[in-house]
């Protein structure tokens, strides 16, 4: 599932399934396309860390805007929230 894509976002990210056999409520993977290699998180640390999350994302994007980082963390928020519509 895409959560944004660069047609009308600075980001292309999406829910990225690694083995259906084996992904769960923690394990499941929310995936940002934007560097030279993509940048993923897995559901539990995004539950446990947002702020550290867009905080390495940040890090390694130093064009994205204060307002582009805000609107990725919705999209994680937004992936979580899918992620317990699954699995709870």
């Amino acid at each position: 599932m895409s959560y944004s894509r660069w047609s009308n976002s600075y980001w292309y990210t999406f829910w990225q399934t690694q083995d259906e056999a084996t992904e769960n409520y923690d394990s499941a993977v929310f995936c940002i396309c934007r560097f030279e290699e993509d940048i993923t998180f897995k559901a539990k640390t995004l539950r446990e860390q947002l702020d550290r999350c867009v905080d390495t994302v940040r890090l390694k994007d130093r064009y994205a805007s204060e307002e582009e980082l805000e609107e990725l963390a919705s999209y994680m928020t937004n992936f979580l929230e899918d992620v317990d519509e699954v699995y709870l």
